[in-house]
């Protein structure tokens, strides 16, 4: 899905005509109209501008393999990718802590 295509699939999940967004990004309704058309060729201040004004982070919008739906939006689209990748790390963490304790627990049971 192209960049112009994903704008205007989170603008209308998010139930906003589209010059109520021209509006909130200060620019007319047809140079909105424009974007959702032709926001491949947009500048990356004005995709972070749209970012901005609906609250969702930049990653998802350029994103070529996250769909938009509804509940994709919700669940990553309104969180900050740098949170998300912390909490993946901390994960990871966890995981090599419970195998370094799964690896002294079988060394204990293989000298009883």
């Amino acid at each position: 899905m192209k960049i112009a295509s994903r704008i205007k699939k989170i603008r209308e999940l998010d139930g906003k005509s589209q010059s109520e967004v021209a509006a909130l990004l200060g620019i007319s309704q047809q140079a909105y109209c424009g974007l959702e058309q032709e926001a491949d060729n947009a500048k990356l201040e004005t995709l972070r501008r749209f970012c901005r004004v609906m609250k969702i982070d930049l990653g998802f919008l350029i994103s070529e393999t996250m769909l938009i739906t509804e509940a994709t939006l919700n669940k990553f689209g309104r969180k900050n990718l740098t949170e998300i990748i912390y909490a993946y790390e901390r994960m990871e963490h966890r995981i090599e802590v419970l195998e370094e304790l799964q690896n002294h627990l079988q060394q204990m049971n293989s000298l009883n």
